[in-house]
């Protein structure tokens, strides 16, 4: 792992404030989104090889979700161990309880939910172990801290939709281009300025005509500053 660490280049502020302030890695560059996956899985010690996460469009925005790979790897490096797990049944819903804690002796407790209407036999047994895996994964991921979503929660999620590889890279450069452009611009206004959240939104939209105009007005700001 050291030897593969010592190959994953740090993050550059710059990606690093775009992705944080605004919350979607579809601006980014192929190049730049790859840098800020590697230096995730680095910060966690996560091998990125084995696709730790994959990308989900959520809300218009691009995101991380953590996959089975990630959860696994993250057990193993915090100790984390299951101390106690509870099924209960309830009309058409199953719910686990999953109780654990990681080897410093910090503990957390989460659950996972399935619908199990019209399910039986066989079916009935499937949902019952998605629950518990739901609820050990959520479990994982925050006593490691993170408040990523597991990928058993994104098939429940409206309007969530997986991002392949091929999906990836027919992103539009003309509107990463753009959306740099508007980030770049944004970071000179002031603090208290009101074109930061108009920024910001028109950033997060996507929408070439909604850029080109804030744009527009901060360019025309910048000129009576």
């Amino acid at each position: 792992m050291s030897e593969l660490s010592s190959t994953i280049p740090t993050v550059t502020a710059n990606v690093l404030e775009r992705v944080l302030v605004f919350g979607d890695l579809a601006g980014l560059t192929e190049s730049q989104r790859l840098e800020y996956y590697r230096a995730v899985c680095d910060s966690l010690g996560l091998n990125p090889l084995t696709r730790p996460f994959e990308y989900l469009r959520l809300n218009g925005r691009l995101v991380l979700y953590a996959t089975r790979a990630a959860t696994d790897q993250l057990r193993s490096i915090h100790g984390i161990s299951i101390t106690g797990v509870q099924i209960d049944r309830n009309d058409d819903l199953i719910s686990v309880t999953v109780r654990g804690r990681t080897r410093d002796g910090r503990e957390d407790v989460e659950i996972g939910v399935v619908s199990v209407s019209g399910l039986r036999g066989e079916a009935l047994a499937n949902a019952e172990m998605k629950a518990l895996t739901k609820a050990k994964r959520r479990l994982t991921l925050s006593l490691a801290g993170l408040g990523w979503l597991d990928e058993t929660e994104t098939e429940t999620i409206p309007g969530a939709q997986h991002v392949t590889e091929s999906q990836l890279a027919s992103l539009p450069n003309g509107i990463q281009e753009l959306r740099q452009k508007l980030a770049d611009a944004a970071k000179n206004l002031p603090e208290d300025s009101p074109l930061r959240a108009q920024a910001r939104e028109a950033w997060k939209s996507g929408d070439v005509e909604a850029i080109e105009q804030i744009l527009s007005i901060i360019e025309e700001a910048s000129k009576h500053q």
